[in-house]
Order: structure tokens, then C-alpha cells, then sequence
């Protein structure tokens, strides 16, 4: 435990046992830390960052610098002017804090979670088990990608105010992570010996890639706009089917019931037309019968009869 330590921990030592006060730009990995301090400190974890440090007690501030908050944003889908917009503000909003109090509001680089989390876990005074370790790693997430992070710093050092802030919380933030970096060395390395020539083909060539990068975001969101579109093209036909279905379902009733009526009625029609046909045979079998023919004398006898009244 942290405790049985010879020296103190750094946070211990800013007065964490009177209260710590918690933010991370990533909420899995602030979850993640909480669990772990409230078994030693007093901990609010805040979901905002907070505007004032406490009376007593620590800040503790797991950010990103500038150039993850750039990727983070990119990652997201946000055009490169929106991205860089954000990576500004969240920076300057820690680094403001952090000017408030440099003693009690520590920063860490939300980085160390990752690549060196025995360190973060010394840092705090807490044991750096196995089980901790890992639980940072998970709630940290996967690196950015190293193109991209690449990238992201190069198009930092073209933006003065970005740059500075850049700087400043490099300069502020604690020192967790390894000293090795070979990113930063190949960094330097090119700086120092990469002609004005080399950088200018490089820089064309970056903002070239940006864009890019910026035409495939927009191509992107428009394609997201037609298909949005499109699925809404689609439910309307959907429910003008359903409508043009129950029509149809009526319409079929309406012309079964009127064939039923009609069938009948030709059924009536064919008897009636049998019976006229049964009555004719009979009426000409009558006419030509015998007793009809030797009964015609007296039948134009009445007649003439009848004619004389």
C-alpha cells in the first residue's frame, strides 16, 4: 500500500487526504481512476471540468494534449477547422485551471493510463497490481493512430496559439510517460537535419493531405445527408404501398362480392331462359297438334262472334 511507502506520493503530498476532486477528458478512464483513488482518498469525480479549485484538497486533471484532443476530434468525423477549434478550447480551458493553483491542481497526461500505468498508479500513492494496471489500459483505449498523431502535431506548429498551448502543457503536465519516445526522436532528428527545402516539400505536401482529408470529410457528410435522404424517400413509399395495399384489398372485396351477385344472376337468367325455351316447345307442339287444327273453325267462329257484339 501506499502507505508503507518511504516517500510520499505526489499526490498525497499536494493534499489529496483532504479531498480529491477528479476530472478526465475521457469518461471510461475517469471512471476507472475513481474506483481506484475512493479506496484510499475522498473523491469527487466530475463529469465537467470544474470552473474554481476547492478550497482544500487536490485537482486532479487527466487531459489530452492538443494534439490527441485533434485526432479525437478527426476520428469523430469533424472537418479539420471544427477539430482544431476543439483541440483549442479544451486545452485552454485546463491549462486555465491549472493556472489557478500549480500546487493543489495536478495534471497528468491521460496518455500514461496507457503506455505507463504503474507509473500513474505510484503517482496517486496506490498499489500497482496487475488488475489496476490492466483496468487503466481498457478505460484508456487504443492509441491514435501514429500517422495521424504524426500529422496532428505538424499541423499544431503551423497554428501559433495551438503551438503555445501545445507547449504549455507539455510543460505542466507531469512527467509519467517514458522518456523513450521515438516518435519525438525521429521528430527532432528530422528538425535538425532536414534542409528548408525538405521542410517546404513537406509542408506542401501536409496541407495537400489536409485537404484532402477535408474534401473526403465533406464527400462523407454529403453521402450521409443523400442517404438520409434516400431513407426517407423510402419509408414515405413504404407507407403509400400500404395505403395503395388496402385499396386493393377493398377494390378485390368490393369485385369478389359483385361477381358473386352477377354468377347469380346469370344462373337466374339461364333458368328463365330455359323456361321461355321449355314454353315455346310447348306452344309449338300444342299448334301443331290435331285437336288444335280441327279446333280452328270453332276458334275463328268465336272470334267472329265476339267481333259482332
Amino acid at each position: 500500500m501506499a502507505g508503507k511507502k518511504t516517500d510520499i506520493a505526489p499526490l498525497a503530498a499536494a493534499g489529496a487526504g483532504q479531498g480529491v476532486v477528479l476530472w478526465a477528458a475521457q469518461a471510461p478512464l475517469g471512471d476507472a481512476l475513481h474506483a481506484a483513488l475512493q479506496e484510499q482518498y475522498p473523491v469527487t469525480w466530475h463529469r465537467a471540468l470544474p470552473a474554481a479549485p476547492p478550497s482544500v484538497g487536490v485537482v486532479l486533471l487527466l487531459a489530452r494534449p492538443p494534439a490527441g484532443v485533434l485526432c479525437a476530434a478527426l476520428n469523430e468525423g469533424l472537418e479539420l477547422s471544427a477539430a482544431l477549434a476543439a483541440a483549442q478550447e479544451e486545452a485552454a480551458a485546463v491549462l486555465a485551471l491549472k493556472r489557478q493553483n500549480r500546487r493543489r491542481i495536478l495534471l497528468l497526461d491521460a496518455a500514461a493510463a496507457r503506455a505507463a500505468p504503474s507509473a500513474l498508479l505510484v503517482y496517486c500513492g496506490l498499489p500497482a497490481s496487475e488488475a489496476a494496471q490492466a483496468s487503466l489500459q481498457k478505460a484508456a483505449g487504443a492509441a491514435p493512430d501514429a500517422v495521424l498523431l504524426a500529422l496532428a502535431r505538424a499541423r499544431l506548429q503551423a497554428e501559433p496559439g495551438l503551438n503555445r498551448l501545445e507547449g504549455e502543457f507539455a510543460a505542466s503536465a507531469a512527467a509519467l510517460l517514458p522518456d523513450a519516445d521515438p516518435d519525438a526522436a525521429l521528430e527532432a532528428f528530422l528538425s535538425g537535419q532536414a534542409g528548408a527545402e525538405e521542410r517546404a516539400l513537406l509542408q506542401a505536401q501536409q496541407r495537400s493531405m489536409y485537404e484532402q482529408l477535408e474534401t473526403l470529410y465533406r464527400e462523407k457528410l454529403q453521402l450521409e445527408r443523400q442517404l438520409e435522404q434516400a431513407r426517407g424517400r423510402f419509408g414515405s413509399l413504404q407507407v403509400e404501398a400500404e395505403v395503395l395495399k388496402g385499396r386493393l384489398q377493398a377494390k378485390a372485396e368490393v369485385l369478389a362480392a359483385a361477381g358473386a351477385r352477377i354468377a347469380g344472376l346469370e344462373q337466374a337468367a339461364g333458368a328463365q331462359a330455359e323456361n321461355v325455351t321449355r314454353l315455346k316447345t310447348q306452344m309449338q307442339q300444342l299448334r301443331n297438334s290435331r285437336s288444335f287444327r280441327l279446333m280452328a273453325p270453332m276458334r275463328r267462329a268465336r272470334r267472329a262472334l265476339r267481333g259482332k257484339r
